[in-house]
């Protein structure tokens, strides 16, 4: 396994975060994401799919979507 410094691991990182949100390039963007990514957020999709998703255009490979939940509220 490769060991990084964290200066080096901030620009990974900002590389990822330049390319999915600011450039929206999703096949490039794949590449910073495991397959395996679990998503912690339980209204975005796992993997790269979920990130390309809630950057606010379906990846490209997605059959599907995730439905918007919203609270039932009384007026």
């Amino acid at each position: 396994m490769t060991r990084y410094s964290p200066d080096q691991n901030k620009r990974i990182v900002l590389e990822a975060f330049e390319t999915l949100f600011n450039r929206r390039d999703y096949r490039e963007a794949e590449k910073f994401w495991s397959p395996d990514y679990i998503q912690h957020s339980a209204h975005i999709p796992p993997a790269a799919t979920g990130c390309s998703t809630s950057s606010g255009r379906p990846h490209p490979r997605s059959a599907t979507t995730t439905p918007l939940s919203l609270p039932k509220t009384t007026l």
